[in-house]
């Protein structure tokens, strides 16, 4: 699918959270509890070493400004934010619990999540947001 320039970078990073749920799911079908406890570690330094700091980027230069200027997309980007939310909470619960139901229901509200993001939100954003705005979302850096 073709991108906006200023979204090319996020939408790779969702091709790559697409390629970690399918892992992911494979692994509850069809691994090992070996498998499982080294899907979880994956997972887990996955998201704290990627997936966070692309949920700061989209919260603070798309759903900032939907908040702000597109308020008839509220509501899908409420649903968004929740998914950011559960996903966050996740994880610590897999490091603990380590259970492939877990395992099986981050993989796909992580799939889910991303194709909507591709489906439905990126071609709001293509077509509503400013120049300016798109621009912040290319720009932008994360605070550490």
């Amino acid at each position: 699918m073709k991108r906006a320039e200023q979204l090319q970078k996020l939408s790779r990073e969702h091709h790559d959270s697409l390629i970690m749920a399918r892992t992911l799911i494979r692994v509850v079908e069809t691994g090992s509890e070996t498998d499982l406890q080294e899907a979880i570690a994956t997972v887990t330094k996955f998201f704290d070493d990627e997936i966070e700091e692309h949920f700061q980027h989209e919260e603070r230069t798309i759903f900032a400004p939907i908040f702000k200027d597109y308020k008839e997309h509220m509501e899908l980007s409420k649903t968004l934010l929740k998914e950011h939310g559960f996903m966050r909470l996740m994880i610590p619960k897999l490091a603990l619990e380590g259970t492939r139901e877990n395992l099986a229901e981050f993989a796909l509200v992580l799939k889910n999540h991303t194709h909507t993001e591709e489906r439905d939100l990126f071609p709001i954003i293509e077509k509503r947001f400013t120049d300016e705005q798109l621009d912040a979302i290319l720009n932008f850096v994360p605070i550490n």
